[in-house]
């Protein structure tokens, strides 16, 4: 069974997805990465991922240093933003 790494609307519209470029153009370059099985939860740097990456598919390509398990969820690490300084 596929899982679905995409958001909707209430009327079941998929929301578009973030990508890391859109992600890194607001000042963050990081994703939190948590595991469903045992709720483990990591930061990612994804500065040298491809742009074209969307946030949610990150967690496809990982696996969790805890447990071993492959269904991650990913997203932005907001906390970074405005920390992170660009010279």
């Amino acid at each position: 069974m596929a899982i679905s790494r995409r958001a909707r609307q209430r009327d079941g519209k998929i929301i578009e997805p973030m990508t890391l470029a859109n992600m890194r153009e607001n000042g963050v370059g990081s994703v939190v990465a948590t595991c469903a099985k045992c709720r483990h939860e990591g930061v990612l740097d994804v500065q040298q991922w491809p742009a074209d990456t969307l946030v949610p598919d990150v967690g496809l390509r990982l696996r969790c240093s805890a447990c071993g398990g492959r269904d991650l969820d990913t997203r932005s690490n907001w906390l970074e933003q405005g920390q992170r300084r660009m010279w």
